[in-house]
């Protein structure tokens, strides 16, 4: 019996059955992460955004929009930057820009396009909000059943 159990004990795995129990250990190492720290769990999921859309056409001189903040919640930053994590984006012959003028970032968004050169043009702002004061607490208890 000896003999039996040391020959099939210690089975050598292959290439692709290795690489898939580094791939599961991986997994369960990132899954177990979330779990052990709810805290950073509940606040990276806890972005939302914002926007607003122009739409202009041929002759139109400049338009704007306001982008809506979200109560309780302030302007994201993008990771491993200090400025505001926005976008602006447009389509057809038209410029868009954040309106540094009237945009604070706490209390006023506004996004501005310039004069519209073809026979239409679109402005997109989009305003990605950081709302973790929003989040409730994570509580590993169950809520009690009335």
């Amino acid at each position: 019996m000896n003999t039996w159990y040391q020959q099939n004990s210690l089975k050598k795995l292959t290439i692709p059955q290795s690489i898939m129990l580094l791939s599961l250990s991986i997994f369960l190492i990132s899954a177990t992460w979330l779990i052990v720290d709810p805290v950073r769990a509940a606040e990276s999921q806890s972005r939302t955004e914002s926007n607003c859309t122009i739409g202009m056409v041929k002759g139109d001189q400049k338009a704007e929009c306001h982008v809506p903040i979200i109560d309780g919640c302030t302007v994201a930053q993008f990771p491993g930057y200090d400025e505001p994590w926005a976008e602006a984006s447009k389509g057809g012959a038209t410029s868009c820009q954040f309106d540094e003028t009237k945009t604070d970032w706490k209390t006023s968004i506004v996004g501005a396009c310039e004069a519209c050169k073809t026979e239409q043009c679109t402005g997109r702002f989009t305003v990605m909000f950081n709302c973790s004061g929003n989040v409730p607490s994570v509580s590993p208890a169950f809520p009690q059943q009335k």
